[in-house]
């Protein structure tokens, strides 16, 4: 199973996580990663004001239902083209789908593929 990590940490502790990393630079070290894999957010409105009840949705229909292209993932959650093709964007930015390209009968496609089973939240 593939999970993708949420965090939601305090502006102090991010701040504090760079700055180790910028002190170790200035040493010439290579710092040891902090954040991990995933994303890290300030709080849990800004989760939300990405992670919208209509992005989770799209990402849910990626994973379960495997839709052939944008058009089809809109015809199945019932919405239209350019904001489904907006929200897939915002998706594939943050790394939880991935757009395959494939060949249709009218030209090319892009096959939305789930690059997670799972979203894990953790607060810190």
């Amino acid at each position: 199973m593939i999970s993708k990590k949420i965090r939601i940490k305090s502006r102090e502790t991010i701040d504090a996580e760079f700055l180790s990393i910028f002190k170790a630079l200035q040493r010439g070290e290579t710092p040891t990663p902090i954040i991990g894999e995933g994303y890290c957010f300030e709080s849990l409105d800004a989760v939300k004001s990405v992670l919208t009840d209509n992005r989770l949705n799209l990402w849910r229909a990626i994973r379960d239902k495997k839709p052939a292209s944008i058009s089809e993932l809109a015809k199945m959650v019932g919405r239209g083209f350019r904001e489904v093709h907006r929200d897939v964007q915002l998706l594939e930015e943050f790394e939880l789908i991935s757009l395959k390209k494939t060949k249709g009968k009218r030209g090319d496609l892009q096959a939305p593929i789930s690059l997670a089973d799972e979203l894990l939240f953790a607060v810190a």
